[in-house]
Order: structure tokens, then sequence, then C-alpha cells
């Protein structure tokens, strides 16, 4: 069964889907059989994945509205052991259709059944914000991946996420959990430490990361090549990290049997 994690972000600009792809891809590398969804209209972690001259024929959209199964929206990426469920802007009606009865934030988790075995790990792309796809896409997951950005969150932003995560377990009776709180855009871990004692974030310090993901040109060059950067350049200070991150994350599953 797989270990299914929604990359979860309070406001755009966290790094959340160059990490959902990034994440993906590592655990690839490292010999995980690993399903990237994309549950976001703006379609970045299709975009950023490198499947953008693969001809498919259908994505998320026709699974959401019923016009395909699951495994016919899985496309096969260059990279051995990663697959990508796409997205394009059309979602975003699908989701407004949706949304219009209460209960459907859990087709995902649904649908996802029939490939659930197919995969050691299935990572979502949410949108940001509170919307019917980012509840949609933390209630298909048992586990939440939080980004977070010294410069962009607050101790606001974690307390609606934390309030989210509540609310999706007594609606939906979803075991939802958080895996961990992973920083983006960070120098160093001091900066980091000083971060979560501003906004009295310091309870929660068990749940961040020991990898952290730095400044870096290459992620930039590599949005711009549509690869991930740990293809780009793996050399890179970013890659390192996130192939860093999918160790830690490896390790935490099998610390807890579940990997």
């Amino acid at each position: 069964m797989s270990n299914i994690i929604t990359i979860a972000g309070q406001k755009g600009g966290t790094g959340k889907s160059i990490t959902a792809v990034n994440l993906a891809t590592s655990l690839a590398l490292f010999g995980k059989k690993t399903l990237l969804i994309d549950c976001d209209p703006q379609a970045c972690a299709t975009q950023w994945c490198g499947i953008k001259d693969l001809d498919y024929k259908c994505d998320i959209t026709w699974v959401l509205s019923g016009r395909a199964k699951v495994v016919d929206a899985i496309v096969k990426t260059r990279i051995n052991g990663l697959d990508i469920m796409p997205a394009e802007f059309n979602l975003f009606q699908v989701a407004l259709k949706l949304a219009k009865n209460s209960g459907n934030e859990k087709i995902l988790r649904f649908f996802l059944k029939d490939v659930e075995d197919d995969f050691d790990y299935i990572i979502i792309d949410s949108p940001s914000s509170y919307s019917f796809l980012s509840v949609t896409a933390m209630t298909a997951a048992d586990w939440l991946l939080v980004c977070m950005s010294a410069q962009h969150n607050s101790i606001e932003d974690f307390h609606s996420l934390l309030r989210m995560v509540k609310y999706i377990r007594m609606t939906h009776d979803v075991p939802l959990k958080i895996a961990g709180l992973l920083f983006n855009r960070s120098e160093t871990k001091k900066q980091i430490e000083s971060f979560m004692e501003n906004q009295n974030l310091s309870d929660v310090k068990k749940l961040v990361f020991n990898t952290f993901i730095p400044h870096d040109v290459a992620i930039q060059n590599s949005k711009k090549l549509k690869i991930p950067v740990v293809l780009h350049d793996i050399k890179s200070p970013a890659a390192k990290a996130y192939l860093n991150a999918a160790e830690e994350l490896n390790l935490f599953f099998k610390q807890r049997g579940v990997s």
C-alpha cells in the first residue's frame, strides 16, 4: 500500500509545487515506485516534471469528472519509477461543479484505491489556500508534508492549517497527520530556528525536517527547462537537499513500519 502524501502550503511562494516534483523524482531515483498527482489548475507540477513532449490523452480532470479511470490518466515519465497524473486549467471548471455537493472532497481518495497498491509513494501537489481542490488533495492523503518559508509563513497560517487538518479528520473520517515541515529558500538552520521562536512555533520544532532547501539558481534554471532540478544539476545545493529530504522521508516511514 502506498504512502500517500499531500504537499501543502498555506500561501503561494512557499515552494510547494517544486518540492512535489523534486521530492517525487528523488524518491524514484532511490528506487521507490512513485506517482506524482497534480491537483492544481495552474499545473506547475505537470509543467516542471519533464513530460512536456510526451503525448497523453487524459489527465486528472477526466478522472474527477468520471470520464476516465485513474489508470488511464497516469503517464509514464522518462524517469524510471516515476509516473504522473497531469493537470490542465480546465480542472478549475470541474472543481466548481464538484464543490456544489458536500462530500465530494473524498472523490480523489476514493479513486486512488484502484492504484494505491501499485506504488510505494503517491505525492499530491495541492493548490495554495483552502479551495475545494486543496481540501480534496488533503483528504486523499494520510500524511501532509508542509512547505514553509521564513519569508512567507506565520503562526496564523500554521494554525489555520491545523484547523483544516482537524476539520478533515472529523468531517471525512480521514486519519490525516503531519509528516513534517520542510523549509524552502532558507540559508541556515539558525534562520529557521529564529523563525520558529519568533512565531511561537517551538512546540512543533520536532516536526521540522533536518534538511532545508536553500536558495539556488539551479531551481530557476530547471523551471525554465521544465525538468526537475535533481536531473538538471544533481550536484547543485538544491538537488542535494531534495535527495536528502527524500532519504529523511523514507526513514520517517521506515521507523513507523510503513515503508
